[in-house]
């Protein structure tokens, strides 16, 4: 077995569903309790107190921006808040009109939908979406390599794949769009707080992510990390007040881009879901995503030893996979699902694939009443 388990405590620092098994971290993160406090100090309390409260909204909002870059080893000034991880894509693929005469969006069947319903979507704007062969594989930058032309002008690579787990190469399919003269935006939806997310190192031009997942912040809190060398060069079209240099300025003849990331960031922003996410980002950050990573995987493998043997029939992930153990259930789907309804086992199904995932307040009791509910 790989990874050492994290003390039992950590589970007091987080409200957990009582009596069950809660293995949905993949779909919403459990609420830190260092949340509720962290709302009213920031959000409500300045706002019963002053009235007009921007000043220390703002000063809550750039919090969540340095601790985010912590956690990911980037610099603030390329992180944008955005309220969910289309509008952030969307405000992306905005910049890139002018920007490229390519025209066509490359991603992979398996991207979670809401992607392809974006890219699709600009078909009016004379944008083209193509899809890697259903049966490619997502992690090898050779499958993108396979599909990258002259007209691609960008890549979208999830860096864990919300249906089966896999866990992407993203520097090296980075690398070989960058080769093709495309861009690489990696959506770290369903990594970031559990596996190791390192913008700067993997070379891709942007990234997305969202905090209502590992990093237990809840929904409303995501954001658009863009590469130093687009950061004050791209000019995205979707645009508002809080694009700009000053918001405060209120010249309606006088626009000028935010030198950072803040350009992407449009109208009045949401200031609630950020404090939010600032108290998960901050729970993550100090439990360590290593440690999480490695907990993950010991009760992944927990589990594996002492299934896979009892289920031949079931198909187990195999090779680089993110923090989600998915296992392909086949013809037994309906019995699997019966049997966590009635342990009370919180988990879920995309098909006829079982997600199961560990995050830092599960232990070994979830992995023994797992066992015996499907052994």
């Amino acid at each position: 077995m790989t990874g050492a388990l994290l003390p039992e405590a950590i589970r007091d620092r987080f409200h957990l569903p009582p009596g069950v098994p809660y293995l949905k971290s993949h779909s919403v993160g459990c609420q830190p309790r260092a949340a509720e406090a962290l709302l009213r100090d920031r959000l409500l309390m300045p706002w019963r107190e002053t009235g007009e409260a921007w000043p220390h909204w703002l000063e809550a909002i750039d919090a969540w921006r340095a601790a985010l870059a912590k956690l990911t080893g980037a610099e603030a000034q390329d992180l944008c808040p955005a309220t969910n991880v289309t509008a952030a894509l969307s405000r992306y693929i905005s910049a890139l009109g002018p920007a490229t005469g390519r025209r066509t969006i490359l991603l992979a069947p398996s991207a979670f939908p809401t992607i392809g319903y974006l890219a699709s979507g600009l078909a009016a704007a004379g944008w083209k979406t193509r899809y890697l062969p259903g049966d490619a594989e997502v992690r090898d930058a050779a499958s993108w390599t396979a599909a990258l032309d002259g007209d691609v002008a960008l890549v979208i690579a999830m860096h864990v794949s919300s249906n089966s787990g896999a866990l992407a190469d993203i520097a090296a399919i980075a690398s070989a769009a960058k080769a093709a003269g495309a861009r690489c935006i990696a959506d770290c939806a369903q990594s970031v707080g559990v596996v190791p997310v390192t913008p700067d190192a993997w070379g891709v031009d942007a990234v997305l992510g969202t905090s209502v997942k590992w990093l237990c912040g809840g929904p409303g809190a995501a954001w658009l990390w863009v590469a130093p060398h687009d950061r004050s060069t791209l000019d995205p079209m979707e645009r508002g007040w809080w694009s700009h240099e000053n918001p405060f300025e209120m010249n309606i003849h006088d626009f000028r881009y935010a030198p950072d990331a803040r350009r992407w960031w449009g109208g009045t922003p949401d200031v609630a879901p950020f404090i939010l996410s600032t108290a998960g980002i901050e729970a993550i950050a100090g439990i360590g995503v290593d440690a999480i990573r490695a907990h993950n995987r010991r009760l992944q493998d927990m589990l594996r030893d002492a299934l896979a043997p009892k289920t031949p029939q079931w198909r187990w992930p195999k090779g680089n996979f993110g923090g989600t153990l998915c296992i392909d259930t086949g013809a037994d789907q309906p019995r699997v699902a019966d049997l966590l309804g009635r342990h009370h086992i919180r988990a879920d199904f995309r098909g006829t694939v079982l997600r199961l995932s560990f995050h830092a307040y599960n232990g070994i009791p979830d992995v023994e009443r797992t066992v015996a509910a499907l052994g």
